[in-house]
């Protein structure tokens, strides 16, 4: 029963217009990232590289956001979730298998633009490594991170304070992976405070490779392989708390 969950909500997630309309704003996006690049003062390839990488992570985000905060609303909406939960099926496989459908179309989505995108700077004149497709698995990672983000969100409020909450998290994520340069100049319970509550915030700086990929410079397997723990452990708990409040919501 968790494949066939999962299977309809990956059917669902690459059919939305939410999905298919951010892979095609990545699409025309990328292209004019070749402008900047020739007008830029400094190597227009590197530019170019490093704006379609970064362009893969926020889109990706955006459609993890977009199409993870409404899935269960949705069901709930359109009345379908009572017929699947008539079925002998538990909570938390549905749950599980809304995720891992969304996993499946979030990754599809990303290595789609992962294909244009260095496809377009390739063509264009820039060199790829190999290293790339690397920093493109990490960003799998953080979309995926993201999205398991956003389904625990949704249990707990509306679509749109979800996906709020959502962007809000993205850019603390991101926030938390300077913390170490800034935590020397907080006051003692200040910087207590900012541990604290950088506890409660994946840090996304754990899947921000793109910038030594493009400039060759590689990872070593004990980095990767911490990485993708760090990104399996936030996932289950989110999960974990996911399915807590989904057996506790009234329908």
């Amino acid at each position: 029963m968790i494949l066939i969950v999962a299977g309809a909500t990956c059917r669902e997630a690459v059919r939305s217009r939410a999905f298919l309309g951010l892979l095609l704003i990545f699409a025309v996006t990328a292209l004019l990232t070749r402008v900047v690049g020739w007008v830029s003062a400094t190597d227009g390839n590197i530019v170019a590289l490093d704006l379609v990488m970064s362009l893969q992570s926020v889109i990706g985000v955006l459609v993890a956001v977009a199409t993870g905060t409404v899935l269960v609303q949705s069901e709930i909406q359109q009345k379908t979730l009572y017929t699947v939960l008539s079925r002998p099926l538990p909570r938390w496989r549905f749950v599980i298998g809304k995720y891992l459908g969304l996993a499946a179309a979030l990754i599809a989505g990303q290595l789609a633009m992962a294909v244009i995108g260095l496809a377009w700077v390739w063509i264009t004149g820039a060199s790829l490594n190999p290293w790339l497709l690397l920093a493109v698995g990490m960003t799998c990672l953080e979309v995926l991170v993201m999205a398991a983000v956003g389904i625990c969100l949704s249990m707990l409020a509306g679509p749109l304070l979800s996906a709020v909450l959502c962007l809000a998290v993205y850019a603390l994520g991101h926030a938390v992976a300077t913390l170490p340069q800034l935590i020397d100049h907080l006051e003692s319970w200040k910087r207590t405070l900012a541990v604290a509550a950088a506890a409660l915030i994946p840090n996304l700086g754990y899947f921000t490779f793109r910038g030594q990929a493009i400039h060759g410079h590689g990872m070593t397997a004990t980095d990767a392989a911490v990485s993708l723990g760090y990104a399996a452990l936030w996932i289950a708990l989110l999960l974990v708390v996911s399915i807590a409040v989904f057996r506790r919501k009234q329908l």
